[in-house]
């Protein structure tokens, strides 16, 4: 399992304590959900998010830890890759004085 922290300087207020990102194998170990539930509910008890990818069987764990503790989860997807291209599509923003 990987833990990283996601700079939240710009983000809104609620993420203001801080966000960790949480990955791990598509098959993780007794012992590697174990290390998800205690790194996830030891930053979630310091009011952190927590950002992982619900379709994963670690970041489903990250997301009822993050419940259960009562912060933020942010709800992350896998992007599709077609032959190994990343690919980028138009951002969708709020519209200001008629420019977007």
């Amino acid at each position: 399992m990987r833990v990283f922290i996601i700079d939240t300087t710009h983000m809104g207020p609620e993420l203001q304590r801080g966000l960790i990102g949480v990955v791990g194998s598509t098959s993780p170990t007794s012992e590697e959900k174990k290390e998800c539930v205690d790194t996830v509910s030891r930053y979630a008890m310091d009011g952190w998010a927590i950002a992982a990818d619900p379709h994963t069987p670690i970041g489903h764990l990250a997301a009822l830890t993050a419940e259960t503790v009562c912060v933020p989860f942010l709800s992350l997807s896998r992007l599709p890759q077609l032959r190994g291209q990343v690919t980028a599509g138009p951002v969708a923003g709020p519209r200001v004085g008629g420019l977007n």
